[in-house]
């Protein structure tokens, strides 16, 4: 019934309204699909079937009964096509980057901005072809697990498909055991509600979600009514590979339009490194390749030192923070807990002490080791200082000491965009490096300490005991050698550690019996 030339008009339209490309070995499965439909709706031939279809692609403003016919039996089509293939926290290392580096540096530069304005802080991420949803409510997850203060934030997460059915799973937040391979039995304790063999998504979860039915090659976007505009972030994983080129770029150069400045956008591994010319700045990290909106960035946009040359309409910004990669919030660190980070005693470099009753009980909070009370109270003293880095530091601190690492980064980093040549947030960051064995990095860190405070010996002696461990011995005798000719210059009283009170004179003479 369906001879080469039909197939190769049906794969055109196809191509045409939704982007799919039909290799040629697919066209047999294709050829047996599009005859169900035929005799579903007890058509004689394909020119009819055809026919019906080119209605829906080429009066797509038109509303009567035969284009309502046309589009109906899209999305009944649509349904055979595409794969709605998903499950819950896919690609870790995705997920990682995101927990760990770009959602902590978007939520800082949002509510920094939202603080400047008076207004409160927004956050947009859209995830497009989100199939049955596990996609968006693990980003949601993710920001639930960030964002102490989520109430106060207005939080977007948009999902959208093409295909009605797995929206409506989506919506009702319904899932299988399949949904969940790879994934740690404890997101589904925490998340879930088991019934039978189904596994319920927690309504607060659920609420952070809203889902659309959209067509991104033939539905125009940005779209204010469905609130796809200004986004800071849209997911679009493993859709790329199905589409064909010109589609790929209809699509990517749409997505680019509808992110804000500095926004990302984040494809499946390898899915765009054939896809010719875009207008997106690529940026390289451990975990993936992703795309950022840079063409009037101005300065203040999130690339960091990590990223490929920009280019010219992309200026190059301070370098940022060196990021720690967090462990998942239900697994134990890999190497050794960080059960007291050591803080140094420095110059403040400006930053605003205030006589703000709410500061100090929280410092008595945390001395007390009741570090839940600390972070609340804590919070309450930022709604009348916001820009007090110590206040920030001392949250950052407080969550680290619970073992809530990727809270402990977030609140660092809030310290680091009012101050960025802070140490204290430096050197925390460091210490949630070296509790997660991750030494390279903190190695990068300890440096940069090293530079912003020339005088500081623990950082020398730290960075020492990790040349040590390297191996490099002739480093770390100059750090040592260094540490000790900046102690023998303090007076021996001088305090070396805010935790300890441990000064510089006993700390000497623990070198010199080490």
């Amino acid at each position: 019934m369906f001879n080469a030339d039909w197939v190769q008009r049906f794969s055109r339209l196809i191509a045409r309204h939704t982007g799919l490309l039909i290799r040629p070995q697919d066209e047999r499965n294709l050829c047996k699909k599009l005859e169900q439909r035929l005799l579903k709706l007890g058509l004689s031939s394909p020119s009819q079937y055809y026919d019906l279809l080119r209605l829906g692609v080429e009066n797509p403003l038109t509303v009567d009964r035969q284009t309502s016919a046309s589009r109906r039996e899209w999305k009944a089509l649509i349904r055979c096509l595409v794969v709605t293939e998903s499950y819950f926290f896919r690609d870790r290392g995705q997920f990682e980057l995101l927990r760990s580096r770009l959602l902590p540096e978007i939520l800082v530069k949002k509510r920094n901005i939202a603080a400047q304005e008076g207004q409160r802080p927004q956050l947009k991420i859209w995830s497009a072809a989100c199939a049955s949803g596990e996609e968006p409510y693990s980003v949601a997850m993710v920001i639930s697990e960030l964002l102490s203060d989520r109430d106060r934030w207005d939080l977007h997460i948009v999902g959208t498909d093409i295909n009605d059915e797995s929206l409506a799973q989506a919506r009702r937040g319904d899932y299988s055991a399949w949904s969940f391979r790879q994934v740690d039995a404890s997101i589904q304790r925490q998340y879930f509600q088991r019934q039978g063999d189904r596994y319920l998504l927690n309504p607060e979860i659920r609420r952070l979600v809203t889902f659309k039915r959209l067509n991104l090659v033939s539905d125009a976007f940005p779209d204010v009514n469905l609130n796809l505009y200004d986004l800071d972030l849209i997911l679009c994983r493993n859709v790329f590979i199905y589409f064909e080129q010109a589609a790929i770029q209809q699509v990517l150069d749409k997505f680019y339009h509808s992110l804000g400045m500095g926004g990302y956008l984040i494809a499946a591994h390898a899915e765009l490194q054939s896809s010719g010319s875009h207008r997106f700045h690529s940026q390289l990290f451990p975990q993936s390749v992703v795309y950022q909106r840079c063409d009037r960035l101005e300065g203040q946009g999130l690339l960091s030192s990590r990223t490929q040359i920009p280019p010219r309409d992309c200026p190059a910004p301070p370098p940022a923070a060196p990021l720690p990669v967090l462990p998942r919030p239900s697994s134990p660190l890999p190497i050794k807990p960080l059960t007291r980070p050591v803080m140094p005693l420095v110059e403040s470099r400006g930053s605003l002490e205030v006589e703000n009753p709410h500061w100090r009980q929280a410092q008595r909070h945390f001395e007390a080791s009741a570090y839940r009370q600390a972070i609340q109270t804590a919070e309450r003293a930022l709604s009348q200082t916001p820009r007090h880095v110590e206040t920030y530091l001392l949250i950052a601190r407080a969550y680290a000491n619970l073992g809530e690492y990727q809270k402990a980064v977030y609140y660092c980093l809030q310290a680091l965009e009012i101050d960025s040549l802070a140490v204290g947030p430096h050197y925390l960051l460091a210490h949630l490096y070296e509790a997660q064995g991750n030494i390279n990095r903190a190695k990068q860190v300890l440096k940069k300490i090293v530079y912003l405070a020339p005088k500081m010996p623990l950082a020398y002696l730290e960075l020492a005991q990790i040349y040590r461990l390297e191996g490099d011995l002739r480093r770390a005798q100059h750090m040592e050698s260094s540490a000790v000719k900046i102690l023998r210059s303090l007076p021996p009283s001088t305090p070396m550690d805010v935790e300890t009170q441990l000064t510089a004179g006993q700390l000497l003479q623990q070198l010199k019996h080490s």
